[in-house]
């Protein structure tokens, strides 16, 4: 019986790092395209918001303007247009490295492409998180009755305790799932068809293996964000006060008018943007090939559709 090699999953990411370094760019490029071009489009609206609250923390008054509840209103509809386009490019992009290691042959355009594979992963995705929020909605009512009625009997220590286990037992059960179902891009893309019953299938009894190529890679994830995020406070304060003369003078620096403060940022941001291109790249290979990797050790021979009839 085919065993997945956690191991070499693992290193599947850092692996594809140095066989098509370039490609890996590639990736991170895509990426921070769109990110950027969803942070250019809320730029103004958080630079406001962002100014109105240094505005109030320095005064310890009310903002001196009040909320636009019709600008939030539009910044939060269109919000949810950009989530999905985001969510979309990110399919193309995780697609794309399940084909760097399923089919290194396929290098051109960086294994980038718009096809059935992707649009699958896209409407999966979406419809996986629609089934998740209901089915928790659905199972939490009776736990919530119970509970009330534990309190209402005194009884809160017991409605503690059944709260706790029961949030345990949800995340247990919804990590099962996805982990059940965590090939079902590797498979896709290998074929280009539609499989989620056979991913499945495909992962029954391999489910302890993959949660310990989820788990070391949750750990590679915390601790490349920790490094990340110290780097990314220790720089942005330190260039963000010198273009404001000092950090005191944030709060001033960040009530200039939009048009005034943002070429003042460009530049910083920019460089940002370029640096982060090819970390983002990194992050992807490593998070996404280990799939393709444990599919590619499971993959069953023939077509993978009469497989599992």
């Amino acid at each position: 019986m085919a065993e997945i090699a956690i191991g070499a999953a693992v290193g599947e990411g850092f692996s594809l790092i140095r066989r098509r370094p370039g490609v890996v760019v590639t990736w991170g490029l895509a990426q921070v395209l769109v990110t950027a071009a969803a942070m250019l489009l809320f730029a103004p609206f958080f630079l406001h918001t962002f100014g109105d609250a240094l505005r109030q923390a320095r005064g310890g008054g009310a903002p001196q303007t009040p909320p636009d509840l019709q600008n939030i209103v539009r910044m939060q509809s269109m919000s949810y247009l950009v989530n999905l386009v985001s969510l979309f490019a990110n399919s193309i992009i995780y697609c794309a490295v399940f084909r760097a290691v399923l089919h290194p042959e396929q290098g051109r355009f960086g294994y980038l492409r718009v096809g059935a594979p992707e649009l699958f992963l896209f409407v999966l995705i979406i419809g996986g998180y629609i089934a998740l929020m209901v089915g928790a909605v659905v199972a939490a009512i009776p736990i919530v009755i119970v509970a009330v009625i534990l309190a209402g009997v005194h009884a809160v220590p017991a409605a503690v305790i059944l709260g706790i286990v029961a949030g345990i037992a949800a995340f247990v059960v919804m990590a099962y799932l996805i982990l059940r179902v965590s090939l079902v891009g590797p498979m896709m893309v290998d074929d280009g068809k539609f499989h989620l019953t056979e991913a499945w299938a495909l992962t029954r009894g391999k489910v302890a293996s993959l949660l310990a190529v989820g788990l070391v890679l949750l750990v590679v994830l915390i601790a490349v964000e920790m490094i990340i995020a110290l780097v990314l406070i220790a720089l942005g304060f330190g260039v963000v006060g010198s273009l404001a003369g000092g950090l005191r003078n944030l709060p001033v620096f960040f009530q200039q008018p939009t048009q005034v403060l943002l070429p003042k940022l460009a530049p910083l941001l920019a460089v940002a943007a370029v640096a982060w291109v090819p970390v983002a790249g990194a992050l992807l290979a490593i998070m996404g090939a280990p799939w393709a990797r444990a599919y590619r050790d499971l993959r069953p021979k023939g077509d993978i559709s009469e497989t599992f009839v």
